[in-house]
């Protein structure tokens, strides 16, 4: 036998074990429900084309979210947010066209957007559940599949309202400086947060006093070359589910939007 029918052989074989791996996905899949979609956050785990092959555009290590809320979905995590509506019936989903914030990015991070929005852009997709055997997977895995055989596999995390119940909504503005603090631990250096009132029509109405805040923002990296207003879905835990005293550690803060955005350039200001 030649090399070039060995070649062939070669890849006929690397061929038909992509389509098993696919087959066996398929047929283990399970139907997925909407309390099911919507009960997770669904962090991107990997991005394959038919031949197991990594999807261009999507990067290693990607932090989008798929969030699903009644009719509607949500994709955050790259540069801009995405949202669309969608159709569930067994295991099709129609997409409806997506819109996206139209922010600016490096190029890898918004290849990532055209990508995921390519990947479902007015699609009737094929999904369903991997390993969720019963109720009690904490970390089930959503499989996505588009008409080109295109594969998305999402690992959900249980959202915070399935855990804490419905968050209150608060607009932060976050200093591009921090501030060393006490903590329980001992020294610390804090965000300088004050929160921000709007009215009905988006205008800024009210503006509190920095404070210093020692928590954690899930979702949110602090950036100290910008200034930044964040909407923020504040979560608060049972006492019973509280590590420590302090009053930060009473509740869960999660980005749901930076709503605003500016480069620092002037000199650092001080703060009475």
């Amino acid at each position: 036998m030649n090399i070039k029918k060995l070649a062939v052989f070669a890849l006929i074989a690397g061929s038909l074990a992509a389509c098993a791996h696919t087959s066996d996905r398929k047929v283990s899949m399970r139907t997925v429900t909407v309390p099911q979609l919507s009960a997770y956050n669904w962090q991107l785990a990997e991005a394959t084309d038919r031949q197991g092959q990594p999807l261009p555009g999507f990067a290693a290590g990607s932090s989008m979210t798929l969030n699903f809320s009644g009719p509607g979905l949500n994709i955050s995590g790259g540069c801009n947010n995405i949202i669309s509506s969608y159709q569930l019936n067994d295991q099709d989903m129609q997409i409806h066209v997506p819109v996206s914030t139209m922010k600016a990015c490096t190029p890898d991070i918004m290849a990532q957007d055209t990508a995921v929005m390519a990947f479902m852009n007015g699609q009737k997709l094929h999904v369903g559940l991997l390993n969720a055997e019963n109720n009690q997977n904490e970390q089930p895995l959503l499989l996505i599949e588009n008409q080109d055989g295109e594969h998305l596999l999402w690992r959900g995390i249980p959202a915070a309202a399935a855990q804490y119940g419905q968050p209150t909504v608060v607009f932060w503005e976050i200093s591009p400086q921090t501030q060393t603090c006490q903590t329980e631990q001992g020294a610390a250096q804090c965000l300088k947060v004050r929160e921000i009132s709007y009215n009905d029509q988006g205008v800024k109405v009210k503006t509190g006093v920095w404070r210093n805040f020692a928590g954690k923002i899930d979702g949110w990296q602090f950036n100290p070359q910008e200034n930044q207003v964040l909407r923020l879905n504040v979560y608060e835990v049972k006492p019973a589910d509280v590590t420590g005293t302090a009053a930060d550690n009473q509740y869960v803060y999660k980005l749901d939007q930076i709503i605003e955005r500016s480069v620092v350039t002037s000199p650092k200001r001080k703060y009475k």
